[in-house]
């Protein structure tokens, strides 16, 4: 099958500029930065408070498990862990087998809330903006894309 790049230009980097994946990271940008902007006049971005969000859901994790589920790095997830620990909002603790675990303050788990209710409005508006019929749409078809290519990935 032929791939076509629909509203390709003839400048630099047109042959690829139809390409799903570009296609994705633009929207993906678009949507990180309405995620920043809600965020705005906090102490968090988006990577902040997916983290504080992951240690306020499961106390005790550790940064290893978060950089697995949110797909980041061991490094970044790190640097963040640290970032939020100045900041007041985590703590580490040495737990069983003398794992660091990550546990939220009551600053933290404030902070969280916060943030996660300003995330909720940031969707909330992407989603009037584009109706809720094509919000669920888009959503569900996201879904199954990632699946579908995951049980790809488990076959090969």
């Amino acid at each position: 099958m032929e791939a076509t790049t629909t509203g390709a230009g003839s400048g630099p980097g047109a042959a690829l500029s139809g390409l799903l994946r570009g296609r994705l990271r633009e929207v993906s940008a678009l949507i990180e930065q309405r995620g920043e902007a809600a965020l705005a006049g906090t102490s968090l971005s988006l990577p902040l408070n997916h983290l504080l969000d992951a240690v306020v859901a499961e106390p005790g994790v550790n940064v290893t498990e978060i950089a697995h589920r949110l797909g980041k790095s061991q490094q970044a997830m790190s640097q963040a862990a640290a970032r939020l620990t100045a900041l007041g909002f985590i703590e580490r603790r040495v737990g069983a087998g003398r794992t660091v675990g990550l546990h939220a303050t009551e600053a933290g788990r404030t902070a969280s809330a916060d943030g996660v209710r300003r995330e909720l409005a940031a969707e909330h508006r992407t989603r009037q903006v584009l109706g809720s019929d094509q919000f669920d749409a888009l959503f569900a078809l996201l879904e199954r894309t990632r699946d579908a290519l995951l049980d790809d990935a488990a076959t090969e």
